[in-house]
């Protein structure tokens, strides 16, 4: 019997280790795609059916533990996955296993505390804690159990004899895979945070150069992409001026000026210091000039405040662009848009220049 009992709760683990492999390598535990879907329920539905060749015997009665995997399939991930895998162990219990067990077995052992679990999944407004799951499985386990007293000669006398074993075994193999999912989940969740750290600006939260050019460089080809090199005129004089605090909420500022032109066709990200980069996508270089100059004038209207709360005078910037002729030519895209930046520097700052002749500037 104790034999049985820890082969049940080692294809718990099994089967979470499993499901585990197919979450790490998504990364993203609430964006499943149909294969990974698929994977999961098949698993699952797996799990349980090996369940049912290893039962844990007591006396003449014949328990498994199938009951764990799929109300914690309803409860972390809803019908979605929990309908298709009661669907598949049901028919399997019904259709190739068969026996005078089989409808209670499916009945009390899978249907209705799947259908409970995913009243809890639609109703649960905080995470499942270890208590709400010792009295959620004490339930489940009555259901599936309970039973007994009533459809078997001598009910009540069979089910004062295992009762506490049963109990046993069932609350340690939900603990054990609780356990396992909860500390799978907080790994997921320092990943992430250790992702976005390496891939974001800690002060601005853009890209750092170092995720962009990896983004650049993962383009199958550069198709009519332009680099923009974009620098905050005379950044010195506003951190002198304000303090270095209220040069960092410059910083910020213009960072969600940027967030708000990105998307799929303009990739944003801090270069270092008070410059800045851009990769636009656009069908010719006058088009990606329109792009930085409406990205200019915003920033020049924009009421810039230190940290008091007190404005702080006119911000502007200047930008040089160049073409960027292959995901694998970034650096050399990024030394001519630089060559253009600096180019509207000296020509009085507060202009995108893309070559000579094609610069603008606000009028003062």
């Amino acid at each position: 019997m104790i034999q049985s009992i820890l082969a049940n709760i080692s294809i718990l683990l099994f089967m979470h280790l499993c499901i585990q492999s197919l979450y790490f390598k998504e990364k993203n535990i609430t964006k499943l795609k149909f294969e990974k879907s698929f994977m999961h329920v098949l698993i699952i539905s797996s799990a349980i059916i090996a369940m049912f060749y290893m039962p844990i015997f007591i006396d003449e009665f014949r328990f498994d533990l199938r009951t764990i995997p799929i109300t914690i399939l309803a409860i972390l991930h809803g019908p979605l996955l929990a309908i298709p895998t009661l669907i598949i162990t049901s028919i399997w219990r019904f259709a190739v296993i068969g026996g005078p067990g089989a409808v209670p077995g499916v009945i009390f052992g899978l249907m209705i505390p799947t259908f409970i679990a995913l009243g809890v999944f639609h109703l649960k407004k905080a995470p499942l804690t270890y208590m709400k799951g010792f009295f959620l499985y004490t339930l489940f386990w009555l259901i599936c159990d309970l039973p007994i007293i009533f459809f078997v000669p001598n009910g009540l006398e069979a089910f004062q004899d295992f009762w506490l074993i049963r109990f046993v075994s069932f609350h340690l193999g939900a603990f054990t895979l609780f356990y396992f999912i909860t500390l799978s989940y907080r790994n997921l969740e320092l990943m992430d945070k250790l992702k976005h750290y390496a891939d974001h600006d800690p002060l601005t939260g853009l890209y750092n150069v170092r995720k962009f050019s990896e983004m650049i460089r993962e383009k199958k080809s550069a198709g009519s992409s332009y680099i923009a090199m974009l620098d905050i005129d005379h950044f010195k004089s506003i951190n002198d001026s304000n303090g270095h605090p209220s040069g960092d909420k410059v910083l910020k500022d213009l960072a969600t000026i940027l967030t708000l032109y990105s998307s799929n066709h303009l990739l944003c990200a801090r270069y270092g210091g008070e410059e800045f980069i851009l990769c636009i996508e656009a069908s010719s270089i006058r088009d990606a000039y329109v792009v930085a100059d409406l990205i200019r004038e915003k920033v020049e209207s924009f009421p810039f405040q230190n940290i008091e709360g007190e404005k702080i005078g006119r911000v502007t910037i200047s930008v040089g662009i160049a073409r960027l002729e292959a995901p694998d030519q970034l650096n050399e895209a990024i030394e001519a848009a630089d060559r253009q930046l600096y180019t509207a520097k000296t020509e009085g700052r507060n202009r995108v220049n893309i070559k000579k002749g094609h610069s603008h500037t606000a009028s003062s």
